[in-house]
């Protein structure tokens, strides 16, 4: 079954993208698309057009495994939503106006790669990581990367809102607010210069200052205490 899908990061200013469903279940999709960057375990919204319909369904999942050739890519993406029951009955729409039978939606198997030496499928375990530290996404040209910094639930404790402050923002706490995730930590997208180091600090609820302890180093400030470092 494949299907018209658009889709963008949850967090990170970005203009929605457009794809197709290579196949489709109760866990996940696969996605294909032209000239799209997929980075690994980001969170996308999806909007997954129905047949027929002229209308889409929401959904949302995690990069689970990614495939470049040129300006073709592909991923693997598994569904992560707040509300299992929304996340069901999107699914259920899905496959509704798809005619596909019930029992088939346990039966397509998205976690499948295809190996371009071997031309053959082959299963792999897909586990998300512990997502500790940074995520960096390399621009082919060099100049650019794309960091994700993740803020842990274990710091954020029970915020309502972070900001990510930094020298890539002139340190100014309304530039950059992360997104809380359903898991309770915040996280958020940048687009930084290479071959540079970005000090940076969290704004907690306006009011306190963490530090990011999986940074790639720390440096004194002014102040007397340490601001993150971040290099790419």
């Amino acid at each position: 079954m494949q299907l018209g899908v658009i889709f963008r990061p949850t967090y990170g200013a970005t203009d929605y993208a457009t794809g197709v469903t290579t196949n489709i279940s109760c866990e996940g999709l696969g996605l294909d698309a032209d000239d799209f960057k997929f980075i690994m375990y980001e969170n996308l919204e999806l909007l997954v057009g129905l047949p027929g319909k002229g209308n889409s369904v929401s959904l949302s999942g995690d990069v689970l495994w990614k495939n470049q050739d040129g300006k073709k890519c592909s991923a693997g993406v598994k569904f992560r939503m707040k509300d299992k029951a929304v996340q069901e009955a999107a699914l259920a729409k899905i496959f509704s106006a798809s005619n596909v039978p019930e029992i088939d939606m346990y039966n397509f198997d998205w976690e499948y790669k295809i190996h371009k030496d071997t031309e053959k499928k082959s299963r792999k375990t897909l586990l998300l990581p512990n997502k500790l530290g940074f995520i960096k996404q390399y621009n082919e040209d060099g100049k650019k990367c794309k960091v994700t910094f993740r803020l842990l639930k274990e710091m954020a404790k029970n915020s309502q809102n972070v900001a990510l402050v930094g020298e890539f923002n002139n340190w100014d706490a309304s530039m950059s607010p992360m997104t809380r995730l359903e898991n309770g930590d915040f996280v958020i997208t940048m687009e930084l210069f290479c071959k540079r180091r970005y000090r940076f600090k969290y704004l907690i609820d306006g009011q306190r200052w963490e530090n990011d302890w999986h940074a790639d180093r720390f440096v004194r400030n002014n102040e007397g205490s340490k601001d993150s470092v971040v290099i790419v």
